[in-house]
């Protein structure tokens, strides 16, 4: 990238504002003293917060290597699409709920969600529009299985809990009979009449 800034693969013009939060949750009970007690502070994922430009303009590097610059008609539509594939890139960095890799002069974020992203655009911006979004560092763990002892399992709990065409308490949705009213009034009557 040239250590330009990007957001998965659309690339920055511009990095206006790049801002990282590294929030922890502290306990606010006692903590016993000794060896480093690590239970009584709770970190929260990484959060990234930045504000960018995508232009219509074609950036070459080192004066012209890497590209080629063109220029009329085809240079406007070529301009304006690339905002519309850089906005189309953002779109489905959201649908795909996917974590990204978002790359700046100061540090490369890997396994970061879209949390909120706005896109603006104005008048007097001329051909570019504005990215604020925010990102939030998805934490990976390793699944682990363990098997349980078979002297700490019953031995006659086996297959499924529960039975299929086991009586739930549902009904068909009709109304009681007055003889099952009167019965229900005389088994829970008393509950409800002090």
């Amino acid at each position: 990238m040239g250590g330009g800034s990007s957001i998965g693969v659309i690339p920055l013009d511009a990095l206006i504002t790049e801002a990282t939060e590294l929030e922890s949750q502290a306990t606010s009970y006692a903590v016993e003293e000794g060896p480093p007690v690590t239970d009584h502070i709770a970190q929260e994922s990484e959060r990234l917060q930045m504000d960018g430009w995508v232009t219509a303009a074609e950036a070459s590097l080192l004066g012209g290597v890497g590209g080629q610059r063109t220029s009329g008609a085809n240079s406007l539509g070529t301009g304006r699409q690339k905002l519309i594939s850089a906005k189309a890139a953002l779109r489905k960095i959201h649908a795909d709920r996917l974590p990204i890799t978002i790359t700046t002069g100061l540090d490369v974020y890997v396994d970061f969600a879209m949390t909120r992203c706005s896109i603006g655009r104005s008048n007097d911006a001329g051909d570019r529009f504005s990215i604020t979004a925010e990102f939030r560092k998805i934490r990976k763990v390793a699944l682990r299985q363990g098997d349980i002892p078979p002297e700490k399992t019953s031995g006659t709990a086996s297959g499924k809990a529960g039975g299929t065409k086991t009586n739930a308490g549902k009904t068909n949705g009709a109304e009681p009979t007055p003889r099952e009213q009167s019965e229900l009034k005389g088994k829970v009557g008393s509950i409800f009449q002090r």
